[in-house]
């Protein structure tokens, strides 16, 4: 199952001019969700970076940041990771621990 990042547009471009930080937003305020499919764009940027980790991967958009998405990750429906990503400026961070206060995106994963 694989779910896709699409734009938040006017909410995610309104916030886009503060910086992380400046703003003083918990980390389900900076990635609000919902869960989305990964875009392909998304795809091609992993795949460019030789991150194998997400067979299934799910993404919600920053609140602040039009462009940086927040994904889960897993190649085994059991062990998940989580990754930060913003293709327009090519930075990549992760793998790192799934965050506090975002769970999973199915509870079929838990």
């Amino acid at each position: 199952m694989l779910l896709v990042v699409t734009p938040l547009a006017d909410a995610a471009l309104a916030q886009s001019k503060f910086s992380p930080s400046e703003a003083k937003f918990s980390p389900s305020e900076e990635y609000p969700g919902p869960w989305r499919e990964v875009t392909q764009e998304v795809r091609d940027f992993l795949a460019l970076h030789k991150v194998y980790a997400c067979n299934q991967a799910a993404g919600r958009q920053s609140s602040y940041n039009s462009g940086e998405y927040l994904l889960y990750c897993t190649r085994d429906e059991k062990h998940w990771t989580s990754w930060r990503v913003q293709t327009a400026t090519h930075k990549l961070r992760g793998p790192e621990k799934l965050i506090e206060g975002i769970p999973l995106p199915d509870p079929y994963y838990r």
